[in-house]
């Protein structure tokens, strides 16, 4: 099959440029797979262009540019995704003929503003982030997030751990993950570190939501992890408690591999080039 993928930037690492690397590499094993960013953005992560005269059997296209700049190129089917709730190129807008959401959060903004969506979660390559055990009793901790506000407080909060900081996305956040015990941070890398079999914890310059557990993940994942569920705002000695729930023996990669392995998710999206048209 010859697949189209859509960002809106392939400069540095971020949600949707990960997102988008992991679901390469995936399809391109068994499909013929071609990149497309808009003329005015670099791609520099992934070494694929665009072919203006190729007939495309499918694209999965992110972002509200890269739907209106492909709208006249010749695209069997075309399945936006929107991965938040944030304005911008986010924003759903007409010409697409399935519409994806990243999670029932998304899906429901989608909803009031006249866009019928399905739910795909966040593909993860569990190779990639593979299981590492952590020690007994807490001793790493890694802050990761490519936003600051919060960091001061973690730092407080993690006196007496052997803290490190991953501000942005960098190709070593797997080696990373394996080293820690436990990992705070929010959105896809909170499935990363699910995967890696590490304690993980969400916070973010939008809110708190706290350790993450097989009682509390579905409740969480309707925000994509995001720390949009109580959106609380803490203080270190609150961080800190969180930490102190720390268990060796808590290993979610199970959860991982069930619900954002990237073939599932992979799957699932080229299983909707059989659905009917839902073009708005």
């Amino acid at each position: 099959m010859k697949i189209l993928l859509a960002n809106n930037s392939l400069e540095y690492l971020g949600g949707t440029e990960t997102w988008m690397i992991t679901m390469f590499n995936y399809l391109s094993k068994e499909h013929d797979v071609d990149v497309y960013v808009p003329a005015h953005e670099k791609n520099t992560l992934i070494k694929k262009g665009f072919d203006e005269s190729k007939e495309y059997d499918l694209g999965i296209i992110n972002h509200k540019t890269c739907l209106k700049e492909l709208s006249d190129f010749n695209i069997g089917k075309r399945i936006r995704t929107s991965h938040g709730v944030l304005p911008g190129e986010e924003e759903p807008t007409i010409g697409a003929d399935i519409y994806v959401a990243v999670s029932e959060e998304v899906q429901s903004s989608l909803k009031g503003k006249g866009f019928d969506s399905c739910v795909i979660r966040n593909p993860i390559d569990t190779d990639h982030f593979g299981y590492s055990k952590p020690n007994p009793t807490l001793k790493k901790v890694l802050w990761m997030n490519n936003k600051t506000p919060m960091l001061s407080l973690i730092e407080q909060a993690s006196k007496g751990y052997e803290f490190k900081i991953q501000t942005g996305f960098k190709n070593g956040t797997s080696s990373l993950m394996q080293e820690a015990d436990l990992v705070i941070t929010s959105g896809r890398g909170i499935y990363e570190a699910l995967s890696c079999g590490k304690n993980a914890v969400i916070i973010n310059w939008l809110g708190c939501d706290g350790l993450v557990t097989e009682e509390n993940i579905i409740e969480f994942r309707k925000t994509n992890c995001s720390g949009r569920t109580f959106r609380e705002c803490w203080e270190p000695e609150r961080i800190l408690e969180e930490l102190k729930k720390y268990d060796p023996e808590r290993n979610m990669r199970d959860y991982i591999l069930e619900n954002n392995e990237v073939s599932k998710i992979a799957e699932q999206y080229l299983s909707l080039r059989e659905v009917k048209d839902e073009k708005n």
